[in-house]
């Protein structure tokens, strides 16, 4: 997954929320100075006598093609294609327990492999036990508005019969598990982690959070693996514990804290552009996926599924500029 394509929501974002800029006025700044860039290089060269104001305008009025005109919620695709049966095929296997995902039985954290501990420079997610993970996601839940998370058995939203230690466990656990989400985004996206440093403190690290969502599927497909009988396992598991932790609050290991203390300060966040991201990164697997497209439709689907999804799943974090809403982000 290109750490480009993360960067652009997050810089459309920081403008937009500091400045109520309409999309043409984005693109107007973008393509003035991208066009008097080229202006400068070509009169350089003799190889134009374009004279600027003019010809930008006839340069917006050709590229204003999305202006106003039919807005496609791609999100609502759910066309069937031979990975998402074969996605649904290991998921039915899981569920009967004729697999199990790698994490169940080589120890490592699902998404967090050995490349990505080599690119931190440091073991992950080794700072509290199992029980310190459930106890801090009790604490959680208990936080998030009522009725938020369904009720489900062996799963408690009350922290009310903590101790003064429980409580300052599950704070330093939360918060390691954010300190850890920015080391494994600033060593991946480098430009990327330069963004969020522009934000406050709480929207700083529930982009951390999302880009380690993110940055886990990737590692569950990408991985090397002798076939991808495995990685479908692994990515249904994955799907499976998403759907837990946004109906229940249900996590499995410590970066799902940092994802579920997100979904509590978040709660207009919507599930869907995780899982169309799940899609698109299976729209990427050799014979399974796809690689050529026929048409713009599908080839804007891929696109939606693997970069628009960010710019969603960020959208609740950064709000909307006043005047609009999420909509019209959209």
């Amino acid at each position: 997954m290109s750490n480009f394509s993360l960067l652009i929501p997050l810089l459309f974002a920081l403008i937009s929320r500091n400045e109520a800029w309409t999309a043409n006025q984005l693109s107007r700044k973008f393509m003035t100075n991208t066009y008097l860039s080229s202006l400068a290089s070509a009169e350089r060269d003799n190889k134009t006598d374009l004279t600027g104001p003019k010809d930008i305008d006839d340069e917006l009025q050709r590229g204003r093609l999305l202006e106003g005109g039919q807005v496609i919620d791609f999100s609502s695709v759910k066309a069937s294609s031979k990975a998402e049966e074969a996605l649904a095929s290991a998921r039915q296997r899981l569920l009967a327990n004729i697999v199990a995902p790698t994490s169940d039985t080589n120890g490592q954290i699902l998404g967090i492999n050995d490349d990505v501990v080599g690119e931190v420079g440091h073991p992950l997610g080794a700072f509290a036990t199992p029980e310190e993970v459930q106890s801090c996601a009790t604490w959680i839940r208990s936080k998030a508005p009522e009725g938020l998370f369904q009720a489900k058995d062996g799963v408690s939203n009350d922290a009310s019969g903590f101790s003064d230690q429980q409580m300052r466990t599950a704070r330093s656990t939360l918060s390691k598990c954010y300190d850890e989400s920015g080391e494994v985004t600033g060593a991946f996206a480098k430009t990327f982690y330069m963004g969020t440093k522009l934000l406050g403190e709480e929207a700083q690290k529930a982009i951390w959070a999302i880009y380690v969502w993110c940055r886990r599927t990737d590692e569950i497909v990408d991985a090397p693996r002798d076939n991808d009988d495995e990685m479908l396992v692994d990515l249904s598991a994955w799907e499976m514990r998403l759907e837990n932790l946004w109906d229940y609050g249900v996590v499995e290991d410590v970066y799902d804290l940092a994802l579920l203390d997100v979904r509590a300060n978040y709660p207009s966040l919507d599930i869907t552009p995780f899982m169309d991201m799940i899609r698109g990164m299976l729209m990427d697997v050799p014979v399974l996926g796809q690689d050529r497209y026929d048409v713009f439709d599908e080839l804007h689907l891929y696109c939606y599924r693997v970069a628009g999804t960010v710019g969603l799943m960020s959208l609740p974090v950064f709000g909307c500029a006043e005047g609009y809403d999420d909509e019209v982000a959209r």
